[in-house]
């Protein structure tokens, strides 16, 4: 009998001990659902979040427990019970009942929210240090979907019966939980456990779960606004905002202050809604605010941040303890090309540990990192620890993606989807190019629109120029890609082709060799200072062959590699020509027939006069310096994120004479720093600067110089490596020492959103200046000043050119806008 009632226990005990599950729903007193609600075991740490629709689940030992339900904006619900079995328990959230003393406010009276709020600026500081340095856990649900979408885009038909496009279609779905921890001053991780993307049973979720704080004076929200948006509590937040107390109300026997907030001035980037207080703590209790597209919001329409803080030790400490957050909800909403929009990511903290004591090294150069098998956790998993439960729509789309998946890695569709993408179009064959892929060889074939196929220039007349890619995959991150290139002028009947190989490999840190040679023609300056596209419209419609070339048999040897975590990329190569000059064969101007143009120029830089034929041989070492370099670890790659700190790159050329036949003798350098400073409100200063010169030049073709690109078109040279009014070649060298300089400010929006109706266009002033130094003596400088974000991407800029020894150039370019 006793072994029976021993084995009888084994069985039974596990059971009584296991948790009860305590599943809900939240309600307005009208009957609505409040989705993304966060309810509390009092006395605990523990909590979690209902859902879109209102639903939460709990899982609980047995016991005596007191849930707390709160929403910002509706009372607090409190609720014993007394769990012993599943259980269904529902709340139903009144509005908040806000009081407000009954004063006599005159027209010059301030209103009483102003000094609650500078009370709350005093102590922002304070707070914020309070959570620089802790420890927590997070889980973090994100997802994006389509309401709308139009009959047709770009040309063609929108397929509304597919499972990824169409309306109400769920486009991206993914869950994280992680261990998320911070130390000053701005070290961060995030540990990722386990992560579910649907439909993708090898994915990782892409949602990063940081705390968007408040207490910073600048609120930064990545793309949103390269400036980011000022905080209703900032140093200086009274400049930018106008505060009305719509009311207070008790909780926990503290006294809240409910506070509306909205910008002084449109188009300023400021939020709208309410921020609540509490009265005497003067910290942030909840949060409830709106960016829209006055506020320069760019990419979405519109942008809601629901945040609810709590004490972190449930009050126990009385008010002397931290407050920390315990839930952040973001929702946006977007209507770009009749695609129309939004989503949502909610985010939920739980077992706060401030100044934990972490080891020196726990926070390394990854910022993000994904354990091994964190993707390949089990439904059952999931359901355990998962804070907010899953709606009906969210459940279904795990279902149908994730059967979907299985489906689409059969051969069978795998072919039917390659024959729907193979199809060649018009729009493909003479704009964006012809791609041919097959899914199960993992090969992938591209062939250029027509657009770039032909030209015209005066050394080869009218050419056909066909660059073929071939791509073949041996898994994520290995990969072989061939680039043949054909080409054939019709006015001085000559064939010229190369031949690219490159492959990827080393998964965990990139590298990359490359193989290429063959014969064909080159531009004088290997870096290309003008496109074959443009330089046939102005040979054509302008009589101005700006593009200089020249005829080589090459053969070119390139290894790059990334040096483990250190930011360091390394770069060694050879090459040689065998350089031959070529002449204009092809004059004729009768596209532009009485223009009263001079005629084109020879086959060859103004500057240099006519080059001879040459051999070289040259090997360059290149070394790429991102101090501080931040990463995305994945369990078998590493994805480079960025550092605070500017790049370094130090290049070094040794020409070599003998070997081939080569005549080269020389020797260059070049040391460049480039970065990016982001002064939030103040705008977007970028700056590329450099040093460098020959230390030996007792041999040098003149495709070996220094050379400086320039540009005579209307449209705009890239920013920050060019000069936009310098002539071709008119400064290449072989100086012992030059200096080079580009900087521009962006004011993104600074000055241009307070001037009435111009505002409303959201154009920004850019400015900048182009600097060249060289131990000649010759020093060329260029100023510009300019507008971008005109239609969300071009840019125009007048420019003055001022030579120290020759007559100022003027000049406007137009340019579009790529990056920030």
């Amino acid at each position: 009998m006793r072994m029976l009632l021993a084995i009888c226990s084994l069985f039974i005990l596990p059971l009584a001990l296991h948790a009860q599950i305590l599943s809900g729903t939240v309600r307005d007193s009208s009957g609505a659902v409040l989705p993304f609600s966060t309810l509390l075991i009092k006395g605990t740490t523990r909590g979690v979040t209902a859902n879109a629709e209102g639903q939460y689940t709990l899982h609980l030992s047995p016991g005596a427990y007191t849930v707390v339900c709160e929403h910002v904006g509706y009372a607090k619900s409190e609720k014993k019970i007394d769990l012993s079995a599943d259980r269904v328990l529902d709340f139903q959230l009144t509005t908040q009942r806000l009081s407000l003393s009954e004063l006599i406010i005159k027209s010059t009276d301030e209103d009483p929210a102003y000094g609650i709020i500078r009370h709350t600026i005093a102590l922002r500081t304070i707070h914020l240090k309070e959570l620089e340095s802790f420890q927590c856990m997070v889980y973090s649900k994100g997802k994006a979907g389509l309401y709308e979408t139009p009959k047709r885009f770009m040309g063609k038909k929108i397929p509304t019966d597919t499972n990824y496009i169409g309306k109400n279609t769920t486009l991206y779905m993914s869950e994280v939980y992680a261990r998320y921890a911070e130390s000053p001053p701005d070290k961060q991780r995030v540990e990722v456990l386990s992560t579910k993307v649907s439909g993708q049973s090898n994915g990782y979720g892409a949602t990063i779960p940081y705390i968007v704080s408040f207490y910073q004076n600048i609120i930064d929200l990545g793309n949103l606004n390269p400036r980011g948006f000022v905080s209703p509590i900032a140093a200086g937040a009274l400049h930018y905002y106008k505060y009305k107390l719509v009311g207070t109300y008790f909780e926990d026997g503290r006294m809240i202050d409910q506070i509306k907030v909205t910008p002084r001035r449109a188009y300023e980037p400021c939020f709208t809604g309410t921020i609540n207080i509490v009265d005497g703590l003067w910290r942030i209790h909840s949060t409830d605010l709106v960016l829209l597209k006055t506020a320069q919001l760019q990419l979405l329409d519109t942008f809601h941040m629901q945040q609810l803080y709590a004490p972190l030790d449930n009050g126990l400490a009385g008010d002397t303890g931290a407050w920390v957050m315990r839930s952040q909800v973001g929702q946006f909403a977007f209507n770009l090309f009749g695609f129309a929009g939004g989503g949502s990511v909610a985010n939920i903290y739980s077992d706060f540990e401030l100044h934990p004591g972490l080891p020196k090294d726990y926070f390394g150069n990854a910022t993000l990192q994904y354990d091994k098998g964190s993707n390949k956790k089990t439904a059952d998993y999931w359901d355990s620890i998962r804070p907010v439960p899953l709606t009906a729509a969210e459940a279904w789309d795990y279902h149908k993606k994730d059967s979907l998946e299985k489906i689409q890695s059969t051969p069978r569709y795998m072919d039917s989807v390659d024959k729907a993408n193979n199809k060649i179009t018009p729009l493909g064959l003479f704009l964006t190019g012809i791609n041919i892929s097959h899914q199960r060889s993992k090969v992938t074939m591209s062939v250029p629109p027509l657009t770039t196929a032909f030209g015209f220039n005066t050394v080869e007349g009218w050419y056909g120029h066909l660059n073929l890619g071939y791509e073949k995959r041996f898994g994520d991150h290995q990969a072989l890609e061939l680039h043949p290139d054909i080409r054939y002028g019709f006015a001085n009947r000559t064939w010229g082709g190369s031949l690219e190989a490159r492959y990827r490999f080393n998964v965990k840190y990139a590298s990359e060799l490359t193989v290429a040679g063959g014969r064909t023609t080159f531009q004088y300056d290997n870096a290309d200072p003008i496109t074959p596209q443009l330089n046939t419209a102005y040979t054509l419609f302008d009589v101005a062959n700006y593009m200089k070339i020249y005829e080589a048999s090459f053969g070119r040897l390139q290894y790059a590699k990334d040096l483990g975590k250190t930011g360091l990329n390394l770069v060694l190569g050879g090459e040689f020509q065998d350089r031959s000059p070529l002449t204009n064969t092809d004059t004729s101007t009768y596209w532009v027939k009485g223009s009263g143009k001079p005629g084109f120029t020879p086959n060859y830089p103004a500057s240099a006069g006519p080059i001879a034929p040459n051999k070289a041989l040259s090997f360059t070492a290149t070394l790429n310096w991102h101090p501080g370099m931040k990463y995305i670890e994945y369990p078998e790659s590493l994805v480079p994120l960025g550092s605070k700190y500017p790049i370094f790159t130090l290049s070094y050329t040794k020409g070599v004479s003998g070997p081939l036949g080569s005549t080269a003798d020389y020797d260059k350098w070049r040391l460049s720093i480039h970065d990016n400073i982001n002064f939030r409100i103040g705008g977007l200063f970028k700056y590329n600067l450099a040093i460098g010169g020959f230390l030996n030049d007792r041999n040098v073709a003149f495709q070996d110089d220094d050379h400086f690109q320039g540009n005579l078109t209307l449209a705009a040279s890239p920013y920050m490596n060019n000069f936009q009014l310098l002539p071709y070649y008119a400064y290449s060298n072989t100086d012992r020492f030059y200096a080079e300089g580009h900087v521009e400010h962006h004011f993104a929006g600074l000055l241009t959103n307070k001037i009435p109706l111009f505002r409303q266009l959201d154009w920004y002033l850019v400015g900048g200046v182009n600097y060249l130094y060289l131990s000649d003596g010759r020093i060329y400088t260029e100023v510009s000043a300019g507008l971008e974000n005109i239609l969300n991407i071009l840019r125009v800029d007048y420019l003055w050119g001022l030579p120290n020894n020759g007559p100022q150039l003027t000049g406007l370019r137009i340019g579009v806008k790529i990056g920030p």
